[in-house]
Parts: structure tokens; sequence; C-alpha cells
């Protein structure tokens, strides 16, 4: 009888604590959990707070899930690290969605740099062979971040965390209690180790749900029969049936018909022009790349559209000379400082616009504190009263900048991005 009580105590606070282990994560309590050993690593590591110098900053920090894998403050353009008033110099991307982001490769057909993670695509893939894994192995070491000096610490707390067990079950060459007396190349592979780890997590649902309004959409669309490409784009004779289905406003069916149409960008907005957003926020279905997670309701061997076409533009921001950014910072070259081309000076990564209502502030350097006004930016570049370019040379003037749109047309266009969040309740 003692032994058995003893069991049943024992139970009692392992249930104790899983409750208070979901009870401080509120948004993963409301998600799916990961399905292997490696994505429930990752979990514990993208959470752990423990893992910078001094204490106090995880991934989540800045990728936050309760806003949109962003960062939680909207109010200042970049993020401030571990160490007080020190931050980066870029506004944090989304991490939801970035599954997608392909290796960073030059497409020769289209003459145009694809893929890879951060804004200038300097976390490749070519290191680990993910650029979600290549990324995850910066901020650690960032001194403006979360401020580690060196990979060991990094290691040293790993082996002190919670779940140095798990680690060395899921990594099995890997001694964690030894941490001390590792070489520098088993300490090297056991960083590495943790950033394919946190890459494994980031694949999970939870990074990408399928689960905005638009995504409501095109199930009822394909549901309804129509094709897959016409549904992505609200055109054919079931969509817009599809969409008074799940509760799209006048307002936003107006605006998603004006995101995906073209636009010769001369000021005057033609009948059967749109604002041309899809040009490089395409809505086209994407290939299932088999290490993603995808919807059941999807067609075979493909993802929803990611509204990116995963590309470099240089779309004329100007320099923001908010706090905390250095007014007297250089010019932020993006993509041409990675590759070395002044072609591509100033060109900044296409991001996803999945979750856009949620990543506020916009842009590289968070110049955008809305929705709206990086819309009206996009209309009106060219012809309104915004400050110069940060780099001129490269800007592009064929997609943006005098589209000829009306106040009304740009609150449309945002009525419609604001159905591309996740977690849209019927």
């Amino acid at each position: 009888m003692f032994v058995r009580n003893k069991k049943r105590v024992t139970l009692l606070v392992i249930c104790v604590m899983l409750l208070l282990v979901i009870a401080s994560v509120p948004a993963l309590a409301q998600n799916p959990t990961p399905q292997s050993l490696k994505e429930e690593l990752g979990r514990e590591l993208y959470f752990d707070v423990k893992l910078s110098q001094p204490t106090g900053q995880s991934c989540a920090s800045c990728h936050d899930p309760d806003f949109g894998f962003d960062d939680p403050d909207s109010v200042l353009p970049v993020s401030e690290g571990v160490l007080p008033n020190l931050f980066g110099g870029r506004n944090s991307p989304s991490a939801a969605y970035a599954m997608f982001s392909p290796i960073f490769h030059f497409d020769e057909d289209e003459g145009l740099y694809i893929g890879g993670q951060f804004w200038d695509g300097r976390a490749t893939g070519e290191v680990l062979g993910d650029p979600l894994a290549d990324q995850a192995l910066g901020p650690f070491l960032n001194p403006v971040e979360m401020a580690n000096p060196d990979k060991r610490l990094v290691i040293r707390d790993v082996a002190n965390g919670s779940y140095s067990t798990l680690f060395e079950t899921v990594w099995p060459d890997t001694d964690l209690s030894n941490w001390s007396q590792m070489s520098d190349a088993e300490i090297e592979m056991a960083y590495d180790q943790v950033a394919l780890s946190i890459a494994a997590f980031e694949r999970t649902e939870l990074f990408a749900p399928f689960t905005s309004k638009y995504d409501a959409f095109l199930e009822a669309c394909l549901d309804l029969g129509e094709k897959p490409g016409n549904c992505a784009t609200g055109s054919g004779p079931k969509a817009k049936r599809a969409a008074g289905m799940v509760g799209y406003t006048d307002l936003e069916w107006q605006g998603m018909q004006l995101f995906m149409g073209e636009n010769d960008n001369d000021g005057e907005l033609k009948k059967q022009e749109g604002a041309m957003c899809s040009a490089c926020h395409i809505a086209e279905w994407t290939e299932d790349p088999g290490n993603v997670f995808v919807p059941d309701w999807a067609p075979e061997g493909l993802a929803p559209p990611m509204f990116t076409d995963f590309t470099f533009d240089n779309l004329g921001v100007p320099k923001n000379l908010a706090y905390p950014l250095d007014p007297n910072a250089p010019v932020d070259l993006g993509l041409g400082d990675v590759v070395g081309d002044e072609a591509e000076n100033g060109k900044f990564k296409v991001m996803t616009l999945r979750n856009i209502g949620q990543t506020e502030p916009y842009g590289h350097n968070g110049l955008f504190l809305t929705l709206k006004e990086i819309t009206h930016f996009y209309n009106t570049r060219d012809v309104a009263d915004w400050p110069e370019p940060e780099y001129a040379p490269t800007v592009n003037f064929d997609e943006l900048g005098n589209l000829g749109l009306s106040d009304a047309h740009e609150d449309a266009l945002v009525a419609f991005m604001l159905t591309l969040d996740d977690g849209y309740q019927p």
C-alpha cells in the first residue's frame, strides 16, 4: 500500500510540474506539441532565458509566438539585447513561416538572389544544410543580442539546463556532463547541435499553423472544386462564393482583388488595375520541400502561398533616425555586403506577409509604425513628401512608388492583409 501511494504521489508531482510548464508558456498550451525528441529539445532551447549573458533573453524574446513570432515591443524600431541599452541595427523579422525560405542561391534564369535567413540572407544554409539552423548560430554570440563571449559558455549553460539528459538522448555522441573538458571540436559540434535542434522546432506546426482567414477561404474554395491557382488569387467563379462562406467583408474582398492586380506605376489607376503587391509577395502555391508542416487540406505536394518570392529588393526606404538607431551610422547595404556586389547594395529580403498585422513596425529598419503607413509609402513614394532613400542607386522604380491608389484603396489593402494573420475564429 505504501509503495502504491508513493507511485501516486510521484505521478501527481509530475503532473503538477507539467501543468506549471504549460502555464508558463501560454502560447504553447494552445498549439500543437512537438512530435519528435529533437523538436522537443528545440522548444526547450528556444524558450530558455538562461542561455544569454546575463540570464534574461531567449530566442522567444525577439520572436514571441504571441506576437507573430516577432518582437513584442512594437514601439522601438529595433530590439534591445540582454544588456541594457544595446540594440541591433535592424527590425527583428518574424520567425513564422521562415521554414519555407530555401537555401540561399543565385537563380540564373531570374538573375536574382533567393532564400536564406535574416534581412540580408547571410544565414545561407550552407553551413549546416538548413538556413534556419544557420540563423540560430548567430544570436547566442551577438554582443547586442544574447551576448555570450564564446560557444563554450553556451554549452555550459545547456549542460546545466533541465533538458541536458534529453540533449544527450537526441545527440548521443555528445557528453554534456564533461563540458569543461570538451575539446574545441566537441564544443563546435555541440553548438551546431543546439542550432539544428532549434531549427527542428521551428519547422513544426506551431510556426506555420495556416489558421488565417485567408487559409479558411482557401480551404472553402478548394472544397467547392475551384482550381487551386484561382483560389490563391481570389479569381474564378467559385472564389467569391467561398469568401462569403468564411465571412470576408466587401472591403477585404476588394483588397484581395487590388492586391493581386497589376499596375503600370504611372500614377493613374486604370480599370482592372490593382496595387501589384503580388509581383513580389506572390500568391502562388509553394512546392512542398518535404521538411515543413503543410495542412492536410492543401493540394498534394503543395503548401499554401507564402506571400513572398524570397528575393531581395530595394524599396527606397529612407534612413531611420529614430532612437535607438544611430543617425550617424553608415548606410546599410543589405544584400550587397553579403555577396560583395554593388548592384545588390540596399536590397533586403522580401518578407512574408503572413501575420503581418502582428509584426509592426515594418521595414528592415522599423521605419514604418503601422501597416497603413508602409502601404501609403508603397503607393506614393515617388510623388509625396518622403525623405530620400537610404541607398538610391538600386531603388525599384518599376513596381511601386506611383500606383495611383486612393486612401480608400489603401484601407482595402490593409483589410485584406490582416486576413493573413493566424488565429482566425469563424
